[in-house]
């Protein structure tokens, strides 16, 4: 048995009581899901586990051992020191970083309206537009503002030229 269980039943408190505590807390946690915590299935989250600590009047550690609930291992040798603030950096983490730098593309990722995204990126509609992907209609739109980037460039590299410390005398 479970100190989790053992604990509930010294304490005489039911499961659906701590339960009702814990979706207070998080309302995505369901009977199966507490029955998981109760089971040592899986853990619960900081916040949870504090929810069930308080209703069972009890510390995190009269309910699971110290090497459960460490929740960042120790340093292996496969990783390697960050920069700044001592943290740690994963090796796959580290390659997955230079690949990323090595790579001539950039991958872009943005969340925009689902609506307005089905209705403009469906085939027919960029096709209208004169795109033939979404990535084309990107590539395109990219290079229009690397163009109009370099055009307010090139107009302040003039306005620069013209006095000798850049600034207007």
């Amino acid at each position: 048995m479970s100190k989790y269980k053992r604990l509930m039943l010294n304490r005489g408190v039911m499961q659906k009581d701590v339960s009702a505590s814990v979706r207070a807390v998080d309302p995505r946690v369901d009977t199966a899901l507490m029955s998981k915590f109760v089971n040592d299935v899986c853990l619960p989250t900081p916040p949870v586990l504090k929810a069930i600590c308080k209703t069972l009047s009890c510390a995190p550690l009269d309910i699971y051992d110290p090497r459960e609930i460490a929740l960042v291992p120790a340093p292996t040798a496969a990783e390697t020191p960050a920069t700044g603030g001592g943290q740690t950096v994963n090796a796959n983490t580290a390659r997955t970083r230079q690949r990323r730098r090595d790579n001539a593309f950039y991958n872009l990722t943005v969340e925009i309206p689902r609506d307005v995204a089905e209705r403009v990126f469906a085939p027919d509609a960029l096709r209208k537009l004169g795109y033939l992907s979404k990535s084309d209609f990107v590539r395109q739109a990219v290079a229009a503002l690397d163009a109009k980037l370099s055009t307010i460039n090139s107009k302040e590299k003039a306005a620069d030229a013209g006095t000798s410390n850049g600034k207007n005398d």
